[in-house]
């Protein structure tokens, strides 16, 4: 085999592994329910944008509350969704709408990180 043939055989790889992620998400009904609950809401694909954000929900000293306590989201501003579950992708909704389908949000993973988008503030639920 030669080297485009290996690049080719490895962008097809990526292209399958892409594809099968994708059926995945759309089989996964808590995550397709939450999407509809929210309504308004984006899909972050930028990878360093994702990195960043999971760096931050990992970090210790974090606000974390149980499923019982009210959050204290700012209506107006803008949330990023991020789950313990690494292959869902983060989201980024109103604090208003994730207020309103709080149990659809929380269900689709076991903890969920709110990271406020200007002030990066982490808040976790667990």
């Amino acid at each position: 085999m030669d080297e485009n043939q290996r690049i080719k055989l490895e962008e097809l790889k990526q292209q399958m592994q892409e594809k099968e992620n994708q059926q995945k998400l759309k089989k996964n009904e808590l995550y397709q329910e939450c999407l509809t609950a929210l309504k308004d809401y984006k899909i972050i694909e930028d990878e360093d944008v994702i990195k960043e954000l999971v760096h931050l929900a990992s970090l210790s000293g974090k606000e974390m509350h149980k499923y019982s306590d009210v959050l204290n989201l700012n209506d107006d501003d803008q949330y990023y969704i991020v789950w313990d579950e690494l292959t869902l992708p983060v989201v980024v909704s109103s604090g208003k709408r994730i207020k309103e389908n709080l149990y659809d949000v929380l269900a689709v993973a076991f903890e969920t990180y709110f990271i406020d988008c200007s002030t990066k503030t982490v808040i976790g639920v667990k």
